[in-house]
C-alpha cells in the first residue's frame, strides 16, 4: 500500500482483565453483514445518531473511487477525507504550512519518539518494516497465533534483525503472507480484499498531499539503524502522509477482529502498534499514522458493509470461529496479554499527546456504516444500539486528525468493545446463551452514565464492571446480570422481575427502590451486601453460596424500609434469615 504494501489516557477505564468466552461460533445468526438480534432500541435517539455526509457523501458508498485516475479531493474520497484535518494544516498545492504549530509539534514528536526508542522497539520496528503488512498483525492473536499460522500457511522471510544495516535498495518480504487455498483461506481472502484491493491503498492520497517524511525534514529524527541505508536511498516521492503500513494494519487488524472478536482489543492494539513502529523507525510522523488509522478504519467498514462481500464475510467468520475457538496454545507468546497496557497504548495513539487545536465540546458524529465494526463483538445489540455505543465512547473533538466530517477520527474502538459509555435512552438487551460466545456471556467495563436505564432479557449473562451513574434504573427479566462494582447498578431503582442478580462486589448500592418478584433470584457470595437507599420489597429467591468468615447476624440487605420476605432461600447448612424493619440478616 502506498509506497509499500509514558502515555496520556483521555478517559479512565476500570482496571480489569478482559474476559474471553470461547464456546464455538460466537454468533450463529451471522449472515454476511446481517445479525439476527433480539435487542430493542429506543427510536427517540435515532436522530442523534444519524450520520453526517462529507463533500463526497459517505465513505462506505464511495470507497472504490480511491484509484489513481481520481487524483484530487473533488474526485477521491480517500483524499477528501482529510479536508478538515491534515489538509487544513498543509496546502499541497504550494507547499504552505497553514498550521505551522501543529506541523512543528508533529516533527518534534517524531524526534522525541525516535530518540527514545529502546533496543526492543528498534528490533520490532525493523521487523514491522520488512514483513508483509498483513503478516504483521498475526501477533495480535497471541495464544491463537500458532493455529492461525498453521491453518493459513502464513509465512515470512524476516524473523530476526540483521548483523549490520541493510544495503540500499534491499527488498521487502518476497513471500506470500498467507494462502487463500488453505484451511482458513476464506479469512485470508477477506483480509486480502480489505487490504490489497486496487482502492485500499494510500498511493493516490500520498501523491496528492506530497508531505515530506520526518527523517528528511530533520536530521534530529533518529532512523532505525538497520534501515538507514534503505531509507537514505528511497525515492524523492516516497511521502509521509498517510502512512500506508498503518492503513494496512487497521484494515487487516480490524478485519481479523471482526472474524475473531475474542481477541478484538488485542488485534486493534497491534494495529496501533504497527503505526507506532512506523514513527519509531523514523519512517512516518504521528499525524501520518493517525491518518492511517482514520482511512484504514473507514476502508474496513466499507469492505464489511459491501454487499459483494456478504457471502465471503459469513464464510470467513464461520471458518475462523470453528478453527480457532478451541485452538488456544497457552505456551505461545502473547505480547498483548495485559489489558491495562493495551488500554494505555491504544488510547495514547489516538491523539499521540497533541494538545487540542479546536472546540473540544462538539457532539460526537458516528459515520455511516461504522456500526459494522462492532457487529461480532457486541452481537446481541442491534445496529442502532451499536451506533449508540460508538457515539458514547468516542474521543473528544478538537484534537489534530479527529474532526473529519463523518467522524472516523473520533472512533475509539477499544473503549467501544467495552460496551456503552452512556445510555442516551432506555436500553433493552436480549442475550441468547444458546448461540455461545458473547451472546452467552459478556462484560461491560465502561463507566456508564446517561438518562436511560437498562433492561436485561434472554438467557445470557451480562456483567457490569463500571462505576455507573445512569439514571433510568435497572430491570432484570431473564438470564443473569452480575454487579461487579459497588455502583454497577447506576443511580436508579432496581427491579428483579425474573432471572438472576448476582453480586460480585461487597456493598452493591441501589440508589432508588429495590423490588424483587417471585421469579427473581438474588445470588450472594460471602460478605456481599445490598444497600438500598429507598424501600425494599422482597419476594422470589435468595441464594447464599458460602459463608466463609462470616459472623452470625451479618446484614446482607439493608434499606430505608423493608417489606415482604424471600419466598425461597438456599443457604448453607445451619444458617437462616432474620428480618427487621430495615434489614435482612444472616443468622446461625
Amino acid at each position: 500500500m502506498g509506497s509499500r504494501h509514558s502515555s496520556t489516557i483521555l478517559k479512565t477505564v476500570l482496571k480489569s482483565a478482559f474476559v474471553l468466552t470461547l464456546t464455538g461460533a460466537a454468533i450463529l445468526g451471522v449472515q454476511g453483514n446481517d445479525v439476527k438480534v433480539n435487542a430493542k432500541s429506543d427510536t427517540s435517539v435515532s436522530n442523534e445518531l444519524n450520520p453526517v455526509p462529507a463533500s463526497y457523501g459517505y465513505f462506505v458508498d464511495h470507497y472504490k473511487e480511491n484509484v489513481k485516475t481520481n487524483s484530487t479531493p473533488d474526485t477521491n474520497p480517500a483524499i477528501a477525507l482529510f479536508n478538515n484535518t491534515f489538509l487544513s494544516y498543509w496546502n499541497p498545492t504550494d507547499g504552505t504550512k497553514t498550521n505551522q504549530k501543529v506541523l512543528q509539534d508533529n516533527l518534534d514528536k517524531s524526534i522525541q519518539i525516535t530518540n527514545g526508542a529502546s533496543q526492543a522497539e528498534i528490533d520490532r520496528s525493523y521487523l514491522t518494516d520488512r514483513r508483509d503488512l498483513r503478516y504483521n498483525l498475526i501477533s495480535g492473536f497471541g495464544p491463537y497465533a500458532p493455529a492461525f499460522i498453521k491453518d493459513t500457511n502464513a509465512q515470512t522471510d524476516f524473523n530476526a534483525v540483521p548483523d549490520a544495516p541493510l544495503p540500499a535498495g534491499s527488498p521487502y518480504s518476497s513471500m506470500q503472507w498467507a494462502d487463500e487455498n488453505s484451511t482458513l483461506g476464506s479469512a485470508v481472502k477477506l483480509v486480502d480484499i480489505a487490504e490489497d484491493s486496487a482502492w485500499s491503498g494510500t498511493g493516490t492520497p500520498k501523491a496528492y498531499i506530497k508531505y515530506t517524511r520526518p527523517y528528511r525534514q530533520s536530521d534530529q529524527v533518529k532512523v532505525n539503524p538497520y534501515l538507514k541505508n534503505v531509507m537514505a536511498s528511497a525515492a524523492a516521492n516516497d511521502y509521509d502522509f498517510p502512512s500506508g503500513h498503518t492503513t494496512a494494519a487497521f484494515e487487516t487488524g480490524e478485519t481479523l477482529a471482526y472474524l475473531f472478536p475474542e481477541r478484538y482489543q488485542q488485534l486493534i492494539t497491534r494495529s496501533s502498534e504497527v503505526g507506532y513502529d512506523r514513527v519509531l523507525a523514523g519512517r512516518h510522523s504521528p499525524l501520518a499514522v493517525m491518518g492511517g488509522r482514520v482511512i484504514g478504519t473507514a476502508m474496513t467498514a466499507a469492505t464489511l458493509n459491501d454487499p459483494d462481500n456478504k457471502q465471503l464475510i459469513s464464510q470467513a467468520y464461520q471458518d475462523t470461529q470453528k478453527d480457532l475457538a478451541k485452538a488456544q496454545d497457552k505456551s505461545a507468546k502473547d505480547d498483548f496479554s495485559d489489558y491495562q497496557t493495551n488500554l494505555k497504548n491504544y488510547t495514547y495513539r489516538l491523539t499521540y499527546g497533541f494538545s487540542p487545536i479546536g472546540d473540544t465540546t462538539k457532539p460526537m458524529v458516528v459515520p455511516k456504516g461504522a456500526e459494522v465494526l462492532l457487529q461480532t463483538r457486541l452481537p446481541y445489540l442491534n445496529a442502532t444500539q451499536r451506533r449508540e455505543v460508538l457515539y458514547t465512547t468516542g474521543i473528544p473533538s478538537g484534537y489534530p486528525m479527529t474532526d473529519d466530517t463523518e467522524g472516523w477520527g473520533r472512533l475509539n474502538l477499544f473503549e467501544a468493545a467495552n460496551g456503552f459509555g452512556s445510555f442516551l435512552d432506555n436500553v433493552t438487551v436480549n442475550m441468547d446463551a444458546s448461540k455461545g460466545g458473547f451472546n452467552a456471556a459478556d462484560t461491560w467495563k465502561n463507566n456508564i452514565s446517561g438518562k436511560g436505564g437498562l433492561t436485561k432479557e434472554g438467557s445470557g449473562s451480562l456483567s457490569l464492571l463500571g462505576n455507573n451513574s445512569y439514571k433510568g434504573g435497572t430491570t432484570v427479566k431473564a438470564g443473569t446480570l452480575a454487579a461487579e462494582n459497588d455502583n454497577a447498578l447506576g443511580d436508579g431503582s432496581l427491579t428483579l422481575a425474573g432471572g438472576n442478580l448476582t453480586l460480585s462486589a461487597k456493598n452493591v448500592v441501589v440508589k432508588g427502590n429495590y423490588t424483587q418478584s417471585g421469579k427473581g433470584s438474588l445470588n450472594l457470595n460471602s460478605g456481599d451486601k445490598v444497600s438500598v437507599s429507598g424501600t425494599a420489597k422482597l419476594g422470589g429467591k435468595l441464594v447464599v453460596k458460602d459463608v466463609k468468615g462470616l459472623k452470625s447476624g451479618v446484614v446482607i440487605l439493608k434499606s430505608n424500609k423493608l417489606s415482604g420476605k424471600f419466598a425461597h432461600q438456599s443457604l448453607p447448612k445451619g444458617w437462616h434469615l432474620a428480618y427487621t424493619t430495615h434489614n435482612v440478616k444472616l443468622v446461625k
